[in-house]
């Protein structure tokens, strides 16, 4: 076998990888080619498993039958089929795929649109009702075909076929050799770490994510993993703190929040020049605007709680890669960290791909609308930070983006000069919610310095104080502009905002149904409980409580006189709700029937 390089450092299951192509099968192959030779063999021969006959299964004379191998399986590999039988293999129990086998989307070329790319996808292919939606396999293990030979799954935290099936799709959309889903973006980011070790050095941009400067400050650190922050957006800064040690550059593009823009391919070529792997996280970026895969990066990440998810009503993080051996790699760490996504989450996200592309489209068209409305305030609004048309990007910044994505995305920043001002601004809105996050259908608006980026401390911080960032949803633009609009009027008078400013989902105003009749209705409009029939009287609530609570140590008498006390409230409550709340007063007796049986076993023991 032709020597590696010495910077490749290979592991049983990549020898054959380096014979063929067929990457995507490479776990499957390589159990079932040593079955079938073994097979072949006498059973002396066969039973053997030595290291000698390992090797000579590697030798070039071997490629005809690989090759062959790639032919007859190919596509019609049954991948619920496949067994692992652990009395012929001489392979280590680690060694066996820790996920279910998927292909290798690598070097895809999909035929459909961005669109149908969202839309048109099978997730369960091998289920034998063929279900047009991915059903939520909710079971933490699986039955095995027998004690001595595993199936495709045998415990959730390894795989699970509704997270197989996200992870499908997503290697699919980002053109990737594997994608794994995990808990959280933080457990993602987390496990890119953990692909160094002790004396290694990480290069990190030095405008990045808050959680991740907590997680590499004061969590790599102690594992003897050496940080170095710099301008990833400046290559010959980044050429610089290159070091013999450095394994890994991480960065963002555009960054969160100041929007700055990275050449990923310029990056790529030079990590690649000194055998260091490059990560983005591209969480700004979802696939349907940007693949960094296909500009050279090695590893992606996404926070899916953001735009895969689309609705901010699930956490999730994934890990997308273009080399096989990395995907081992993560897949190990996994598994043994036991970081994956649940089944039910897995689902959600499946769910919120499926409109991706409609809700980033709408969203980075309203984001422009938003952009130029904000770039229009001067001189209450300094700064538009948006790597769009008039935003702070210089022209070849901008120009790079352009040629990496297909559009600004739908987040922005901008700063008013005063962090009152941003605050009394940011309080005012009633459509942007003031929550971390982004990449909702809904728009929110946060502060970064005190809420997102917190945990960055201030000597350290790159961003200012009174910066504002906005997640654009898909309400109408002339809504959104209205809210901002209206923040800032009230900014500018430097008052506090009016709890009645703006837009509520309260509707106090509106009639009620049922509609009380005119002497049950509240003087003050609104849809409580009228006092003639609330039972909070004062004097009522204090005989009523302390009457069912002396209950509890009472005598006969006492009891019966709470027990009429209690028929004398619901024939009172009748009176006024009438026939058409008779069950609820039905309900409240029934209560109170509970309550004095209650009392009374009580007393009885």
């Amino acid at each position: 076998m032709d020597r590696q390089p010495k910077d490749c450092q290979l592991t049983s299951k990549s020898h054959l990888s380096q014979d063929f192509d067929a990457r995507r099968l490479e776990n499957a192959a390589w159990r079932l080619w040593r079955k079938k030779q073994q097979q072949d063999k006498d059973t002396d021969t066969a039973s053997s498993g030595s290291k000698e006959e390992d090797e000579e299964y590697v030798k070039p004379a071997a490629r005809p039958n690989l090759q062959a191998l790639r032919e007859a399986i190919g596509d019609r590999l049954d991948f619920t089929g496949v067994r692992f039988p652990l009395a012929e293999t001489s392979c280590e129990y680690d060694d066996l795929p820790t996920f279910p086998i998927r292909p290798n989307f690598a070097n895809f070329k999909n035929k459909l649109q961005p669109a149908s790319e969202c839309v048109v996808f099978d997730g369960c292919p091998e289920d034998p009702y063929h279900p047009s939606n991915t059903p939520i396999y909710q079971t933490s293990t699986f039955v095995q075909p027998s004690s001595s030979e595993f199936g495709a799954y045998d415990y959730t935290r390894s795989g699970n076929p509704t997270r197989t099936a996200l992870e499908k799709h997503v290697a699919m959309l980002e053109q990737a050799a594997a994608a794994f889903a995990f808990a959280s973006g933080m457990a993602a980011l987390h496990t890119v770490m953990r692909l160094l070790k002790a004396g290694d050095e990480l290069i990190v941009n030095e405008d990045i994510y808050g959680g991740m400067h907590r997680l590499i400050t004061q969590d790599c650190i102690h594992s003897g993993i050496k940080v170095t922050f710099v301008d990833t957006t400046k290559l010959e800064t980044v050429s610089k703190a290159i070091s013999p040690n450095t394994k890994l550059i991480h960065t963002e593009s555009p960054s969160n929040p100041r929007m700055r823009i990275s050449d990923l391919r310029a990056l790529a070529n030079l990590a690649h020049r000194h055998g260091i792997l490059l990560c983005v996280d591209s969480t700004m970026m979802p696939p349907v605007i940007c693949k960094p895969l296909t500009l050279g990066v090695d590893i992606v990440v996404h926070s899916a709680t953001k735009f895969f998810s689309g609705h901010a009503d699930c956490t999730g993080g994934l890990v997308c890669v273009r080399d096989p051996e990395v995907a081992h790699r993560v897949a190990f760490l996994q598994n043994a960290e036991g970081t994956a996504l649940a089944p039910f989450e897995c689902f959600l996200f499946l769910r919120g791909i499926k409109t991706m592309f409609l809700r980033v489209e709408r969203a980075q068209e309203n984001a422009q609308h938003v952009a130029n409305f904000l770039m229009k305030q001067r001189p209450y609004i300094k700064n538009v930070f948006y790597p769009g048309k008039g935003g702070c990007c210089d022209a070849q910044s901008l120009a790079i983006h352009c040629s990496q994505s297909r559009g600004p995305g739908a987040v922005l920043s901008f700063t008013t000069g005063c962090v009152d001002f941003s605050r009394r601004l940011l309080d005012a809105c009633r459509i942007f919610k003031t929550t971390v996050s982004f990449g909702s259908v809904n728009s929110l608006g946060e502060m970064p310095c005190t809420m997102s980026h917190a945990s960055i401390p201030a000597e350290k911080r790159t961003l200012p104080a009174d910066l504002v960032r906005l997640s654009i949803g898909i309400e109408d633009v002339h809504d959104l502009i209205a809210d901002l609009a209206h923040g800032i009027k009230v900014a500018m008078e430097g008052r506090a905002p009016d709890e009645n400013d703006g837009y509520d989902s309260k509707f106090e105003d509106l009639p009620v149904v049922p509609s009380f009749t005119p002497d049950m209705r509240p003087n003050d409009g609104s849809t409580r409980v009228p006092p003639s029939i609330a039972l909070t009287d004062a004097a009522d609530s204090e005989f009523n409580y302390q009457g069912f609570d002396r209950s509890a140590a009472a005598g006969p008498e006492e009891l019966c006189s709470a027990d009429q006390s209690g028929r004398k409230q619901c024939r009172h409550l009748l009176q006024h709700l009438g026939q058409r709340h008779t069950m609820l007063a039905v309900g409240v007796l029934t209560s109170g029937l509970i309550a004095f049986l209650a009392a009374r076993g009580r007393t009885c023991k």
